[in-house]
């Protein structure tokens, strides 16, 4: 795929290069990090001067050093305060920048993409956890690490200048050290996976019979579910113990493997103070630089598993980024007696041709109907109607121009759309019926929800319009959640209305109001009512029975009925025509 190829390009790079505004704030982080070095240096070979001196009796002399170390550390800490100031104002700029960049693309990104290569769950958690995440591994790792490399870097030099002998030594003792140490830390690793396994496997056990207690409490299972979970529980006990017992052990070898770093370079050093070769305050500053050597060291296996996680997160969130938009156009508005017109309108999935050559036209003032059986292309030829996607082949035409010649937000004020799936956003009543026309009045609100006959609910309530419905609305019930889309739609007084299986999700009784909200919102209006369930359709002028692909009938709903062919016996297996009588 393209996009995961340019991905693929260094994607934490991108992050600093596509934030120019932001060079100033990182150039700082990446200056202030390097200062970190250089004053953790310089306040341990301050510190080995001063003793040098103290013990050679210069006192005036031990006392400046001792106050340029204590400067040293001041400044270290001002550095260090100024810096977190820094990064916080910069990464949250950044990752602003970046959502609000990933939340653009989902809005302007080319449908297709968007419907066939991303899960709606798995795009949410890029734009949320994954950013989220990346700005914990810039905020907070990226800054620090820098600051270990550096910090080691500066050590390692000076280690050098005050000893060669003492850094042979070390250089070859470190890498042993921390190699040991991995090797032995492996057991804990697997131990560890298997403690969390037995864990999570005890949480699942009592997430099921907790979202199942009525089963439980019905069969009268709560003994046995008690001995399957005490037995579970168990098990994830005793693998935590294992795993302590273990961590234990790697806490005293990692004592001892320091331990046993600590007394070489003592040894070493006494031995170098005693020949004369390396004054004392030396040693001792070699001491304290070697522990930041240390530390960058043993944290480069960390560094990198953290860096590739970040590296992963970013190619994810340029996944979302490299989305090419919407094609579009720069028709605004057109004319003509055929609002929709398809000759020959072919539409491929992929490789998959979905439509195969559809004529149908949607004229002023008419509605049409588009029925069949499940994949037969209906609700494609809704989002080609609703400009979401562009014809694979033949034409397609609004108002005489061609869909792809279109401004997509200019052809979409032309629309409103009731789904299947009636999407509500988390807010109030009036919120939701507001989006579909910004500033409406709560006058108007009110008339709406009459029209749709919820006025005598949403009064009912103690916020009334003002009640909040809850994520996806799921504090109403499927009629309601319906009808509010359809109270939406009304506000929009969209000149078409496309209407995608709006009631097949519905009960008989919600069907029904559902229905009569419907049939409100269509009077005076153009509609494309796609829908498996017949009721919907019995007003239509002119109905488009689809299979595989292609029109097989169209006419009124009387003309096909007295044909007696595919929709005749859709309308029968439905219950809307009689039973044929046999003459025979």
């Amino acid at each position: 795929m393209i996009m995961r190829n340019r991905t693929k390009k260094k994607p934490l790079w991108r992050i600093y290069i596509d934030s120019k505004k932001y060079w100033p704030g990182l150039a700082a982080v990446f200056l202030f990090t390097v200062l970190a070095g250089v004053f953790k240096t310089a306040a341990s070979l301050l510190w080995g001067r001063a003793v040098d001196f103290g013990i050679g009796g210069e006192m005036r002399a031990m006392l400046i050093s001792a106050a340029q170390m204590v400067l040293a550390i001041l400044l270290d800490g001002g550095r260090t305060a100024v810096l977190y100031k820094i990064i916080g104002h910069t990464t949250e700029g950044i990752f602003l920048d970046l959502r609000t960049r990933a939340l653009e693309k989902i809005n302007k990104g080319n449908i297709s993409i968007l419907e066939n290569q991303f899960r709606s769950g798995d795009t949410a958690a890029r734009v949320n956890n994954d950013i989220d995440n990346l700005s914990d591994f810039i905020a907070g790792h990226v800054s620090n690490f820098l600051r270990l490399i550096f910090q080691g870097l500066f050590a390692g030099v000076a280690c050098l200048f005050l000893s060669w002998q003492l850094s042979l030594a070390y250089f070859v003792l470190l890498p042993v050290s921390v190699w040991a140490v991995r090797k032995i830390s492996r057991p804990i690793e697997m131990q560890k996976k298997k403690s969390m396994d037995s864990t999570g496997s005890a949480v699942s056990f009592a997430s099921d019979a907790i979202s199942g207690i009525l089963t439980v409490k019905a069969f009268g299972l709560q003994g046995e579910m008690g001995k399957r979970f005490a037995a579970s529980a168990d098990i994830s006990c005793e693998q935590a113990m294992k795993t302590e017992k273990i961590g234990m052990a790697m806490t005293g070898i990692k004592y001892a493997t320091s331990v046993i770093q600590l007394m070489t370079l003592f040894l070493l050093g006494s031995v170098l103070v005693s020949n004369g070769t390396v004054p004392i305050g030396a040693v001792l500053s070699f001491i304290s630089l070697s522990t930041y050597i240390e530390e960058a060291f043993s944290q480069l296996d960390y560094m990198m598993k953290t860096v590739r996680s970040g590296s992963a997160a970013a190619e994810r969130i340029y996944e979302i980024l490299d989305i090419p938009d919407e094609e579009n156009g720069g028709i605004t508005g057109g004319s003509g007696e055929h609002w929709v017109s398809a000759e020959n309108l072919k539409f491929s999935y992929g490789g998959e041709e979905v439509l195969k050559g559809i004529d149908l036209s949607v004229s002023r003032g008419k509605k049409i109907a588009l029925v069949g059986p499940s994949g037969c292309g209906k609700s494609t030829l809704i989002k080609l109607i609703s400009r979401f996607y562009l014809p694979t082949g033949g034409e397609l035409r609004f108002l005489g121009g061609r869909s792809a010649d279109w401004d997509r937000e200019a052809w979409r004020r032309h629309l409103a759309a009731v789904t299947q799936e009636a999407y509500l956003f988390d807010g109030t009543i009036y919120e939701n019926i507001a989006y579909g026309k910004p500033g409406i009045t709560r006058r108007e609100v009110r008339r709406v929800l009459e029209e749709v006959g919820l006025w005598d609910f949403v009064r009912s309530l103690p916020e009334q319009m003002d009640y909040p419905i809850g994520e996806f609305g799921g504090r109403l019930s499927g009629g309601q959640r319906q009808r509010i889309c359809i109270a939406r739609a009304m506000v929009k007084n969209a000149s078409l209305v496309l209407l995608d299986e709006a009631t097949s999700a519905l009960d008989t009784q919600s069907e029904r109001e559902v229905q009569e909200a419907l049939d409100k919102l269509l009077v005076g209006r153009m509609a494309v009512i796609a829908a498996h369930r017949l009721t919907t359709v019995q007003s239509a002028d002119t109905i488009y029975y689809l299979e595989n692909g292609r029109v097989v009938e169209d006419g009124s709903p009387e003309e096909l009925k007295a044909k007696k062919g595919k929709y005749y016996q859709m309308c029968r297996n439905q219950g809307l025509a009689g039973p044929e009588v046999d003459h025979g």
